[in-house]
């Protein structure tokens, strides 16, 4: 009889380590690609590879830049539709201008009340492949890139490497609210 039960329990451990272990990134990157799919799906992630880290001071110098580079640009922008009498095209560039002006200044304010924890990690940088079925559709393997945050949530994915940073300012926190507030701005002077 114990050879029986140490036979069981001798397959038992050698089927569990045949199973791979859920892989908790690779799961919730699924989860955020097939967000908003109705079709049944099985994606496997394979060859899951951190490539990357940024803290949250390098993603605030990235956001700041971005509105800093969008300041110049747009007050040059009014100046020249000024100097050409068209008062319309200025006073639209004008009010991006106000708009990004309130960004760059709640960035730079939100950088100084995080102190010390800009030094921490925002996310990591993943490539990884794919592959599978949705619906009737076979997927063959892809090579993808992902932003996540050190809790698992997944800020971005892209097929190109280049494009992983454009939504990674949200894990900046405060920050979709922010922006969320000027789109209610713009939504409410509509009405």
């Amino acid at each position: 009889m114990k050879k029986v039960y140490l036979f069981a329990l001798t397959a038992l451990a050698l089927c569990a380590c045949g199973q791979k272990p859920a892989d908790p990134i690779a799961d919730a990157i699924v989860a955020e690609m097939m967000k908003g799919i109705d079709q049944p799906y099985k994606i496997t992630v394979d060859h899951l590879q951190k490539l990357d880290s940024t803290t949250f001071a390098t993603e605030f110098q990235r956001r700041i830049s971005i509105y800093d580079i969008r300041l110049d640009q747009n007050t040059a922008r009014m100046e020249k539709f000024i100097r050409e009498g068209k008062p319309r095209n200025a006073t639209k560039v004008f009010q991006a201008l106000q708009r990004d002006t309130k960004i760059f200044n709640e960035l730079n304010a939100m950088k100084e009340m995080m102190g010390d924890d800009t030094l921490k990690t925002a996310y990591y940088d993943y490539s990884y492949t794919y592959s599978g079925k949705v619906g009737d559709q076979r997927i063959s393997p892809k090579q993808a890139f992902a932003t996540v945050t050190p809790d698992g949530r997944v800020l971005t994915f892209a097929g190109d490497r280049k494009d992983i940073h454009k939504a990674s300012g949200l894990a900046i926190p405060g920050y979709k609210e922010l922006l969320d507030s000027f789109k209610e701005e713009e939504e409410d002077k509509e009405e």
